[in-house]
This record gives structure tokens, sequence and C-alpha cells, in this order.
């Protein structure tokens, strides 16, 4: 009874899809929490929103960075200062123009909901002066327009009406963007759709419209491809692909690197405290085992450098002295660490597989002799418990990409599992402060084979969505994906 229901409701909807031919259907995983990308790093909101209603000053093309809101940028020959010059041909949605008053309110507001970008400018703040904007901060500024450009918490400009009229909880209320499209409808729960804006500043896209449906089951995905219901579909389940690939008329698309899985270490209480300890299970995991997990045969890559993908910090894995297999070296700094038979507590959420990973590393902690327990808990409550220190040994979760290494919260004594390590300390500080990229990314290789030494979480794979398209050529899948110069066939 219940698959005739779901054949009549796939049927009227086709049936209202084939009424909107112009506009691209596309199911998601998962709703954004919020519209507010500014607040909420979530992967699903910057896919939606980020370059289509919301645009950045800056954005990234492989390592370069290009102009948006942006025209251009200037460091001081110290790296103290940077200056951007804005467009003078922008509009907000709501016909306004945009002007330096609204970047830098907009920015300023960026830095205070953005605990990465206040860092790196030392408490400085954005300014107007003489129509360009400018900031000054005691300490060097040369990552500062990468942030502006890739940051998680996206840096986007909106009417500075719209930064001083918040909601109580400080979120944007329905304000107007400045990209190619705007939001004609959001039913929480059910979709947002996007319609072109005739006003925009550069040049408009060839799709009209695109709605965006939340499904979160990856079968009612997949169906609603094959039918015709969705044009696109993003987190293709890995037992769908080998079925999808046998499909005339589909195509499947590997994305970037765009995270990776972590498994963290409480530094501050128990036994992960000891650094043979960490070692011993570095050396005892099968990181294939691990993230197959965790994704099945696709949609992952093995290497334990803590950037994703072949970018300008990848470091090369093999130089991880502790980064592959070998039991007997296990055994040997198993042996030579305090560990004497205590239970070893494992810490996950139920959410997107993460605990098929801890299944997993259970077994193979016991079947070198240590003992485990799995503690598994919703989203919410795992979140809480992790800072617990009291609570937990290890706990297992997914990171999204970053830019760069210094936005790695885990990198950090404030971050969850704590951090006590000097030297790695000392080189993230210079890190943050280096005078140049290239200066950065010799301090940064320096740092990494630290951390692989100290080993403050161990980083077994990193993942790649896998998305599914009919009908569609043109997809951008540089940064999640986006339809700017796609075109419907």
């Amino acid at each position: 009874m219940k698959k005739i229901v779901y054949l009549l409701i796939l049927i009227v909807m086709i049936s209202c899809k084939a009424e909107n031919a112009d506009t691209l259907s596309v199911a998601v995983a998962q709703e954004p929490p919020t519209l507010d990308v500014m607040v909420n790093a979530s992967v699903s909101g910057r896919n939606i929103i980020v370059g289509n209603v919301y645009e950045r000053l800056f954005t990234v093309s492989g390592d370069e960075i290009v102009p948006c809101l942006g025209k251009g940028y200037s460091l001081s020959d110290d790296g103290h200062t940077l200056t951007i010059e804005i467009r003078d041909d922008v509009v907000f949605h709501d016909r306004t123009s945009m002007d330096a008053d609204d970047v830098v309110l907009s920015l300023n507001r960026w830095l205070d909901v953005y605990g990465n970008g206040n860092k790196v400018v030392d408490g400085a703040r954005f300014e107007e002066q003489e129509g360009m904007v400018t900031i000054h901060s005691g300490s060097s500024l040369v990552f500062l327009p990468i942030m502006l450009a890739s940051s998680p918490q996206a840096a986007v400009i909106v009417p500075s009406s719209s930064v001083s009229d918040l909601t109580p909880n400080g979120l944007l209320k329905n304000a107007p963007g400045t990209g190619p499209y705007r939001i004609s409808a959001w039913l929480p729960g059910d979709s947002i759709e996007l319609e072109i804006f005739d006003g925009y500043w550069g040049n408009p896209p060839d799709i009209k419209s695109i709605k965006y449906s939340f499904v979160s089951d990856p079968v009612t995905r997949r169906l609603g491809l094959e039918s015709g219901l969705y044009d696109f579909i993003d987190t293709v389940s890995s037992d769908d692909i080998p079925a999808l690939m046998e499909r005339a008329g589909i195509e499947l698309h590997q994305g970037d690197e765009n995270g990776s899985i972590v498994l963290i270490f409480n530094k501050k209480s128990g036994i992960s405290t000891d650094n043979d300890f960490r070692k011993a299970v570095s050396l005892f995991i099968d990181r294939d085992a691990l993230m197959k997990a965790c994704y099945g045969d696709y949609g992952y890559a093995i290497h334990s450098d803590y950037m994703d993908g072949n970018g300008l910090w990848s470091v090369d894995s093999a130089l991880d002295p502790y980064g592959k297999e070998d039991d007997a070296r296990g055994r040997d700094y198993l042996d030579a660490s305090p560990y004497d038979g205590e239970t070893v507590r494992i810490l996950s959420s139920n959410l997107s597989n993460l605990d098929k990973i801890a299944v997993a590393l259970s077994d193979e902690l016991e079947r070198e002799g240590i003992k485990t327990e799995l503690i598994i808990l919703d989203w919410a409550a795992f979140s809480d418990m992790k800072w617990n220190l009291d609570a937990w040994d290890i706990y297992i979760s997914a990171t999204s990409r970053v830019i760069l290494p210094i936005e790695k919260g885990y990198l950090f004594p404030t971050g969850a599992g704590g951090f006590d390590d000097d030297r790695s300390e000392e080189l993230i500080g210079r890190l943050a402060s280096a005078s140049s990229i290239s200066e950065a990314e010799i301090i940064w290789k320096e740092a990494q084979e630290r951390l692989w030494e100290y080993i403050p979480v161990i980083v077994p794979g990193h993942y790649s969505t896998v998305y599914a398209s009919a009908g569609i050529s043109g997809i951008d899948f540089s940064d999640g994906y986006n339809f700017r110069n796609a075109v419907l066939e």
C-alpha cells in the first residue's frame, strides 16, 4: 500500500515538474539550519545561498583569489594594512545601491561572529576611507583576503540597515543579497526556491529558477532523479552508485575533497594524554577499513595530512611516521605507555554513519587487547558531551573543508580535547603571523610534521561528496556545487 501511495505522489510531482520545465530541480540531503550563512557554516547553506543569493568580496578559483563585489585589494609592504576597492555598480535585491558602509558593517559583523577571522586581525576593525574599505592591524593580514574569499562562515555583504536590525538571537532578518538569484519562497522542512534577479550586476545565469527540495532519504533522492522529478541530487549513497552508473542519461560527479574524518584524542584527562598510547592507536588502525565503514567503496581518499586535497597546504603523508598500519610497532608503543587494561571510551554521534567508524575502531583496538566502550549519541548530545573531558578518551567526527590550516579548530587549546604541545603552538603562532604565503607554506610543513609526532588527532582519510545529475551541463564542483554557468539540456 505504501508503495502505491508513493508512486501516486511521485506521478503528481513529476506532472508539476513538467509544467515548470525552466526550473532546475535539486534534491539536497539537509536543510540549512538558518539562511544566515555568516553565522552558520553548514555545507547545505553554502551550496544553496552563497554565490546565488549572497556574495563575498572575493572568491577562490584554484589557488587564485578572484574579484567579486571587491574589484581588487592591496597589502602594505609590512602586511599589516589591507585596502579593498569595491564595485560601484552593485544593487541589492531591494534595489538599493551597495556602498562602503554596507561592506564595513557586514565585515565587522563577520569578525564578531567568526572567531578565526578575529584572531587573524587581532581585534582590528574595518573602516571606510575615501570610498575604499581598509583595515590596519598589529598582526599580519596576509591570510585575510583568502579568508574573506573562502571562510566556512561566509563573509557576505548585506545592507547596513540589515546588520543594524538583527533578530533577538542575533540573526539576519530576510536581508536582501546582491547575487544573481533572490529567494522567492522558503518553506521550512520542504524547500527553498530561487528566481533570477533582473538587476544583477554581473553576467546573468542561463537557468532562470532553482528549487532545492529537502530530501533526507537517499533512496528517495535516487528514485526522484531516475524518474525525472529531480535534475540533480547531492550526497549520493555509496550503495546507489553502481546502479546509477548503469543508467543511461545519468551522470555521476565526485567533488573535490571537502572534509576529513578525525579521531580526536583527549589530551587533558585519561590514557589518551600519553603520546606513546596515541602512537600505538595510530599504528593499530586500518585507515581504509575505517573510511569504508562510513562511505562504502566510493567517495574518500586515504592520506593523513590535516589539509584536504592536493592544494597549497598539502604535505606528503608518506612523511607521517605513524600513518600506516604496523601492529608490531604499535604493540611496542603500547607496552611503553602506561596502559594497564583500562577501558578506552570512544565517543561518536549517529550522524552520517560516524557511528560505524566508531564500531570499526572499537573492533580494531579490541583485537590488539585494548578494552573499549562505545558511547553513541545523537548529534546534539554528542556536541555537548565532547566538552566534558571526564567522559571520553577518543571522539570521532567529520570536519568541513577549510582553506587555511589556522581554521582547524582542533589546533588550538580552546578546541574540544585540549592542546598542550608547546612546539606545535609556537609553529601555529608563527604561521598565523607569516609575512607571505610562501613563508607560511614552509612553516606549515614543519608544523604538520611536528603534529604527526604529537598526534592531537588522527586523520584516517578525507571524504568527497558524490553527486548525480541528468540533463545538465556546466556545473561547477570546485567548492561544493553551483549552477552559475550551468545549462539545462
